[in-house]
């Protein structure tokens, strides 16, 4: 009789309340990392192109819940909150998490053999393929 309960809650989840709004959710890699701490929040003080661009990519989307990657993280989510507060709707709470790049995970990730090594991944450097790196055994 366990298929009674799961047939209600696919019901549920299917149908949802009558007159309720549907919820966007989006995710966005948006390239805004930079070389070095406040470097972005400058970028975003001086108008800089690429910043308007992520914004109005943001404003088109208008989703309800929002999830960025690819953006610098600091202390007290200064870069995120100004980046927000130029939005065309500005975001009631915005949270901004560290990234786990290049933190050691003792695991061979990449399959080369060896752990503790990192990623190439900086700008103008060889490209991951380039450098022997593939992104799951099927690419190998």
């Amino acid at each position: 009789m366990r298929i009674l309960p799961a047939l209600a809650v696919l019901a549920a989840l299917a149908f949802g309340p009558a007159g309720a709004e549907p919820l966007r959710v989006a995710f966005f890699h948006t390239e805004l990392s930079r070389e070095g701490p406040g470097l972005l929040l400058r970028d975003i003080a001086r108008g800089d192109p690429q910043v308007d661009a992520v914004r109005a990519v943001i404003d088109h989307a208008q989703a309800d819940v929002l999830v960025l990657s690819g953006i610098d993280h600091d202390l007290r989510d200064a870069a995120l909150a100004a980046l927000n507060a130029g939005l065309g709707d500005p975001y009631p709470q915005a949270r901004g998490f560290p990234g786990n790049r290049g933190l050691p995970t003792g695991r061979d990730i990449d399959g080369d053999g060896r752990t503790g090594d990192r990623r190439i991944t900086t700008p103008g450097a060889a490209s991951p393929e380039r450098a022997g790196w593939r992104c799951c055994p099927a690419c190998r």
